[in-house]
């Protein structure tokens, strides 16, 4: 995963390194023990114990953190047919810029329409509606200010929804883009292509893929001595 990808490298590294800490010293950690302990790694990313991306990481699929005291997090298993296809420009966009440039504050209405628009999504995922889940990508705090730091956002965005996409938003900092798709309509090829050319419309090259929601961090190879 490349770092500043907006794709949880961090994240992923942070998981990694303590699942492999906790098998090979046979610490029998349970998932909420290795995300406390990942997430001390964000801070050398993001300057803060983040737990959202390392819980993703450690547990898989959609993953939300519903208390930090006590912690709690809880794992759904989102649709069969949900595909996201994601653009990745050859940029990269530093976590702590990407947070430097949100408000400190938000109005009243914005903090009612991204709650409404959450539940839309986990309420989606819930009940196997991919409609509701795209409803739920619409956001109206972190995006409008992140888009600038993004040439051709706007571009990809339009495209992307154009092509048959149900959602948009900015992968988590940015700079990728990740489009939510059914995977029974065909859409993610003609998707991704729309994507790239929003970005190379900017002059600016891109990589995409199609993917799907999958399991966590896990021992893949032992090698004993």
């Amino acid at each position: 995963i490349m770092p500043g990808s907006g794709l949880g490298s961090s994240a992923a590294s942070a998981a990694a390194s303590a699942v492999a800490i906790n098998e090979a010293l046979g610490l029998g950690l349970t998932d909420k023990e290795l995300i406390k302990f990942a997430s001390l790694g964000e801070v050398a990313a993001a300057g803060v114990p983040h737990a959202d991306n390392v819980s993703a990481s450690i547990m898989g699929f959609f993953t939300a953190i519903v208390s930090h005291e006590p912690f709690e997090v809880i794992q759904l298993f989102m649709p069969e047919n949900v595909k996201f296809v994601i653009a990745t420009p050859e940029m990269t966009l530093e976590t702590h810029k990407a947070r430097s440039v949100l408000p400190r504050q938000v109005t009243l209405s914005d903090a009612v329409h991204n709650i409404a628009r959450a539940v839309a999504f986990v309420t989606g995922v819930l009940t196997d509606n991919l409609t509701l889940m795209g409803l739920g990508m619409n956001d109206l705090i972190a995006e409008p200010y992140r888009a600038g730091l993004i040439p051709g956002f706007s571009e990809v965005k339009k495209g992307a929804l154009e092509s048959g996409a149900l959602g948009v938003a900015i992968s988590g900092s940015g700079p990728s883009v990740l489009a939510l798709v059914d995977a029974s309509k065909n859409v993610e090829n003609k998707v991704a292509k729309a994507m790239k050319k929003g970005f190379e419309v900017k002059g600016i090259r891109c990589g995409v893929m199609v993917t799907k929601p999958g399991p966590g961090a896990r021992i893949v190879r032992r090698e004993e001595k």
